[in-house]
């Protein structure tokens, strides 16, 4: 079965060491993948023996990228991704999204809440804005040159003032208000890169 390929296992002569089929129920297990993101069932590699141990953990291997993942007692390792991907962005807002979704995954909801208000200086640098410029600056550079349109001038509100009061603040941000602070910035980056993105592939060239 795929995924199960090209693995070395290393048996044991202990008497409670036991192999079961592919074919078991228990040869897969479903994951959101923490490397790709692909919703999958993972081939588990290896699991340990209820009778023999009072913890749950098993190795298993993505079947989209091959990478592994271990869950220990429900815990999943390394954390899903959370968000959604978007395509188009240039590599240096792609990897602060990134880092923002990591964090996300993490638990580390303030920390994802400052990537997401960086994000915004990231793609005003990348529409013109000059690097080293203050945070007002920025956001001034991209409604004037119309990159952040009306209607989403709240979403842009919305990151700014998370992104201070877990800069500002002392009270930590929690998973609902980072969750949403995540989801308005991929919107926002979904409609200055992503779009624009996709039409360009279906663009006729000239003659």
């Amino acid at each position: 079965m795929s995924g199960h390929d090209g693995i070395i296992h290393y048996s044991t002569n202990a008497q409670n060491y036991h192999t079961a089929s592919v074919s078991d129920a228990r040869a897969t297990r479903p994951y959101i993948c923490p490397h790709c993101g692909a919703t999958t069932n993972a081939a588990v590699i290896a699991n340990t023996n209820p009778n023999y141990s009072t913890d749950n953990v098993a190795w298993s291997r993505c079947m989209g990228c091959d990478l592994g993942i271990v869950e220990n007692n429900g815990t999943v390792s390394p954390s899903p991704l959370v968000g959604e991907k978007v395509d188009g962005l240039p590599a240096e807002v792609g990897a602060a999204y990134l880092e923002a979704r990591k964090t996300a995954g993490w638990g580390a909801y303030t920390s994802c809440e400052l990537m997401c208000r960086k994000i915004l200086m990231h793609i005003a640098v990348d529409k013109g804005a000059e690097e080293g410029k203050s945070f007002v600056q920025y956001l001034d550079h991209l409604l004037t040159t119309g990159y952040i349109t009306p209607p989403m001038r709240p979403w842009l509100d919305l990151i700014r003032t998370h992104g201070n009061l877990s800069t500002h603040r002392l009270e930590a941000a929690s998973q609902e208000r980072a969750y949403n602070t995540l989801a308005f910035t991929t919107q926002l980056l979904r409609l200055v890169y992503e779009m624009d993105h996709r039409a360009q592939s279906f663009m006729t060239p000239g003659p």
